[in-house]
């Protein structure tokens, strides 16, 4: 009997509400990768077996699903949860064949091959042995972080997320973040560049679902700790790092597929407790004397087992995290003399720094404090899961994820000056799998992901700064820059002082996600077709500058009183912005003999653009290059959405020319990267957000009145983002060769090449218009106070040339920071991989990278990379700013190996006591 490809009650119901989800306001309501097992089943003359049933038995959770074979032999086990599996073979007239020992991971396709022999129906062949680790599969496991790997791999903080440079493309460079933890509010979790991607392109999917985190402009999941909790929650984990299929999108760079545990036929639990502390500790080089002190405890549990046995399952889990670390302070401050001469008007400034010790040196008027300011953070994390079996066919999952915490850190650039975070970030999902057939499988999907967001900073509650009156009159005091320059929160010659720049910041990120999936198997054919949508709402308030920040040039004019800029925000304003991202995708694995499989996909990607639920989004726009005074003011930030149509098609191809041991795998994609994180920028504009810049301010006029009339002189410092930005595209391609060395063991080489474009970029869109020499303004030589080798030699041809005095291009309005989609990159490497999995108790991986990555401005944030500035030095010559990406690693090498010693249950030694 042949069944049709229709949808069950649970299905319609789900699709219902992807039609309330789409057509109506949200209410509570992508694609986790599938695995499968796929093989051929043959008889000792090679001829295939046709109606072999072919069943697949979850060890865990007693679940069996039972397909037949097709004319050519050929059968294929679709959407099958991660676990560990026996394959079983049956057909009358041939012994069965069991397959045992199957662990299949997150989105792998399995093949196991069956030879049937003559016999018996009571006779059976029993083999042990895992999938092959080669295969012509175009699905890609080589990103896979297996279940043993994120347990018994130590982890410092056991966040499981540092485990992704175990791949080879992956760089860490979170260290590069200007504060470090519960100091930057530009990213609160930890920082990867995959393949060559700036790191807000990653996505991280937790069981199908996006999992969002908040900040200024890095939305990568992460808890106040700076960790990625749930070790005891996370089953595994497969980055997909380039040239994927068809069903990921949204952003170019990785696809975090992150898999939670769920409950099986028996109940097991655990609890545990980490420590550490300071008494083993050695002082640093900055330390004064011993170690400052340190406290860390985590904690939980976690229990999982059936409710109802072979057919629902709950696993849940609780992790607290706390910690009081004194960090190792050195600040510069004012010294001694310097107080001395300061003038009346800034006294009460001083009292924002600590006092250096009596006989402290003094190094041109700047003196160091040791001392160590208290970190305390407190986090906690949370999971449950119930998985419920209808039938063979029909199955749900409900998982709920959430982690909260808070964090207060008196900075080590200067005690008296502290930061306060809140986060909360959740995750619900639910998801319906029902298989129609052995051919037709029907996947839907719903979820809710929100991040709750606050950043602010303030004076240390208890030293004399907490006393220091405010710029802006009713609010705290804000923050003064000594011998730096105008850019939030820059570099100084003097520790920052005062309340951080970006503070009293706000963000609730809410994303409604629905996605619909059918799957089907057509003779050597087989196809995928879905929809993804994801309503998206960001209410936040973060804008810059709300307690003021005054900048002084030097620490004369510090001490004398003269503000050389001071920047403020009288009317800090909620913006609520809303858009809608959708794709539809359609792929063909297509298998044309063994030894080959192709796969041909093409998603296509749509945004309704940055809309303001109010009508408040303002933008400048520009008329003859020029940006105009006023700002336009509407419902969308953009004159023109650039995101309706984004076509992106995806190739894939494995092939054995020489055997089923070698395999070629290729790939080639194009990728988009839809923008959910403008705030940023388009949280500063007038008239709702404006941000204000005087020159030349006496200390002596502060504070302030925000409600009164803006002072003359004053000009606005616009914000913003390019009027008809378009849309960051990545193409992507690769060549890789898989060698199997022994059944357990196989080595990867391989090329991966990208090239971006209309990446975003930082730009002061009002510089003064410069002049091309050699042509009147310039100067024939270069003048005598540049540094050697310049001064006095040739200007050549070709340079830019702005003479002092030269007016902004509209003199009106002050410099800007806008973001413009004028940015290229590009991507190189030799990627290399030897991996072992268990055998003999031995597990090991060892990979190497070979890579170079250029680009033109990668940091869009300056806190966000250290070392690189948020603007380019010359927006009309990008290619002066074409370089080293700031996260570019030219060599990058990883070993790890996990060895089971051989005591204990079922082992070589003492089995009889484990």
């Amino acid at each position: 009997m042949t069944r049709r490809c229709k949808l069950s009650r649970i299905s319609k119901g789900l699709l219902f509400c992807a039609f309330v989800f789409v057509f109506a306001p949200p209410a509570l309501i992508r694609a986790q990768a599938p695995s499968s097992i796929t093989g051929t089943v043959l008889d000792p003359s090679g001829a295939p077996v046709v109606s072999t049933k072919v069943s697949a038995k979850n060890l865990e959770t007693g679940g069996v699903r039972t397909v037949s074979t097709n004319h050519a032999g050929r059968y294929e086990i679709l959407s099958l949860p991660v676990g560990r599996y026996e394959i079983k073979a049956t057909k009358p007239g041939f012994a069965d064949s069991l397959r045992t020992g199957i662990e299949l991971s997150i989105g792998q396709e399995a093949r196991i091959d069956f030879l049937l022999r003559l016999g018996s129906v009571s006779s059976e062949i029993r083999v042990t042995g895992d999938a092959p680790m080669v295969s012509t599969a175009t699905k890609d496991i080589s990103g896979l972080v297996g279940e043993q790997q994120v347990k018994e791999l130590p982890l410092n903080g056991r966040s499981y997320d540092l485990l992704l440079p175990l791949n080879p493309g992956i760089v860490n460079f979170t260290s590069q973040k200007t504060g470090g933890t519960g100091i930057s509010n530009s990213s609160t979790g930890n920082n990867f560049a995959v393949s060559g991607n700036r790191p807000q392109q990653n996505l991280f999917l937790l069981n199908g679902i996006e999992f969002t985190g908040a900040a200024e402009n890095n939305m990568q999941p992460g808890g106040t700790s700076g960790m990625l909790l749930g070790v005891e929650a996370v089953r595994e984990f497969n980055v997909q790092r380039d040239s994927y299929g068809a069903e990921f999108g949204k952003h170019p760079g990785a696809q975090v597929l992150i898999a939670t545990r769920s409950g099986t036929n028996q109940w097991h639990g655990m609890a545990f407790e980490f420590l550490r502390n300071s008494a083993f500790d050695a002082p640093n080089f900055f330390d004064q004397g011993v170690a400052p002190p340190f406290q860390r405890s985590q904690f939980g549990a976690s229990l999982g087992g059936p409710l109802r046995n072979g057919k629902t399952f709950l696993f849940t889990n609780y992790e607290g995290f706390r910690q009081h670390l004194h960090q190792t302070s050195v600040a510069f401050v004012p010294s001694a003399a310097s107080r001395a001469v300061a003038a009346p008007a800034v006294q009460p400034l001083l009292n924002l720094w600590p006092t250096p010790a009596p006989g402290a040196p003094d190094f041109n008027g700047i003196s160091e404090v040791f001392s160590t300011p208290l970190q305390t953070v407190r986090e906690d994390f949370g999971t449950s899961r119930i998985d419920h079996v209808f039938s063979p066919n029909d199955s749900l999952a409900a998982i709920y994820t959430v982690d909260d915490g808070d964090d207060f850190t008196a900075t080590p650039f200067d005690p008296f000056s502290a930061d306060i975070v809140a986060l909360r970030e959740q995750v619900l999902s639910l998801e319906e799998t029902h298989l129609f057939s052995s051919a037709c499988l029907h996947t839907a999907r719903v979820g809710f992901s929100r991040a709750g967001y606050f950043f602010t900073g303030k004076p240390t509650p208890g030293t004399p700064a907490a006393s220091v009156p405010a710029f802006l009159l009713g609010r705290p005091v804000g923050a003064v820059v000594v011998g730096g320059s105008a850019a939030s929160n820059p570099q100084s010659s003097i520790s920052l002082a005062g309340s951080n720049n970006g503070s009293n910041l706000k963000i609730h990120r809410n994303l409604y996600t629905l996605e619909d999936r059918i799957t089907m198997t057509r003779g050597r054919h087989q196809f995928s077709f879905g929809a993804w949508f994801e309503r998206f709402q960001s209410n936040e308030t973060i804008a810059l500058s709300q307690f003021g920040q005054a900048t002084f040039s030097s620490l004369q004019s510090f001490l004398n009183g003269n503000i050389s800029t001071f920047l403020f925000d009288p009317t800090p304003t909620e913006m609520n912005w809303r858009t809608l991202f959708g794709a539809w995708y359609a792929e063909d694995v297509f298998r044309p003999s063994p030894k080959v499989t192709v796969s041909l996909g093409l998603r296509d990607e749509f945004s309704t653009g940055w809309n303001e639920a109010h009508g408040r989004a303002a933008n400048y726009t520009f008329t003859n290059g020029v940006i105009d005074y006023r700002p336009s003011i509407g419902n969308s930030l953009f004159t023109v959405n650039n995101s309706k149509f984004l076509s992106q098609p995806r190739i894939g191809l494995a092939w054995s020319p020489f055997g089923p041991k070698t395999i070629i795998r290729s790939g080639f994609g194009l990728y988009n990267d839809l923008q959910d994180a403008l705030g940023y920028r388009a949280d500063q504009n007038a008239p709702f957000n404006p941000t204000y810049s005087l020159a030349g301010l006496p200390v002596s006029q502060l504070p302030i009145d925000p409600s009164a009339a803006v002072p003359a002189g004053a000009k606005l410092v616009p914000g913003g983002v390019q009027p008809d930005m378009k849309t960051p595209a990545l193409i992507s391609w690769s060549l890789r060769v898989v060698r199997e060395l022994s059944p357990n063991t196989a080595l990867t080489i391989g090329y991966v090449g990208s090239h971006g474009y209309h990446e975003l970029i930082g730009v002061d869109a009002n510089e003064p218009r410069p002049t091309i020499c050699p042509a009147s303004p310039c100067p024939a030589v270069f003048p005598a106070n540049f540094s050697v080798p310049l001064a006095g030699t040739p200007v050549p041809a070709g340079t830019y040339h702005i003479p002092a005095g030269t007016a902004r291009a509209n003199p009106a309005l002050g410099n800007t920071w806008t973001w413009f989609s004028r940015g290229d990159s590009s991507y190189h490497a030799l990627q290399t991989e030897l991996r072992r999995r268990l055998s003999r108790g031995l597990t090991l991986r060892g990979v190497y990278t070979f890579s170079k990555t250029l680009d033109d401005g990668d940091s869009l944030n300056q806190t966000t990379s250290g070392n690189a500035p948020g603007l380019v030095s010359n927006p009309f010559n990008l290619a002066a700013d074409k370089g080293l990406a700031t996260f570019h690693v030219k060599h990058s090498a990883v070993i790890h190996a996990l060895y089971a010693l051989p005591f204990g249950g079922g082992e070589r030694f003492a089995s009889g006591h484990g």
